[in-house]
């Protein structure tokens, strides 16, 4: 594969960045949903790919779109979905920085702990990761 190929693989259309996911990189039963068929049953996957030919929703003329807000307001304050709540800014980095800045930045946010997939501790406790939804104030 190629460096770029690599890259788009642990990135999302929506903004997920899919090197976080235990799934993806400790437990390696998910290839990201560009290649898994998780994507199956994604809605935002098939508007933005499959329907769209976009790579990421922010390609899209109707960004951020009431789809992708819905899925981004997931469990709106809560901490374990917070990869859910920054997917529309991660696309704004994406879109401004582009794909191999993006993902060396959210591979430094992983490793320092400011941005992961986990919804639960391996002891079965709520993920207590910061999230920047815990800092808005609900309306």
């Amino acid at each position: 594969m190629t460096r770029v190929t690599d890259l788009l693989n642990t990135a999302a259309p929506c903004g997920i960045y899919c090197g976080a996911c235990p799934c993806f990189k400790d437990l390696q039963t998910c290839t990201g949903c560009r290649t898994d068929i998780r994507h199956n049953n994604c809605e935002i996957y098939d508007c933005c790919v499959k329907i769209g030919g976009k790579e990421f929703c922010y390609q899209c003329e109707l960004f951020p779109c009431d789809r992708l807000k819905k899925f981004a307001n997931y469990h709106q304050g809560e901490q374990y979905a917070h990869y859910r709540h920054i997917t529309i800014q991660n696309l704004l980095l994406l879109r401004d920085n582009g794909l191999e800045q993006w993902h060396s930045l959210m591979k430094q946010r992983t490793a320092e702990g400011s941005y992961n997939i986990y919804c639960r501790n391996i002891d079965g406790t709520p993920d207590k990761s910061p999230c920047n939804c815990n800092n808005v104030t609900k309306k």
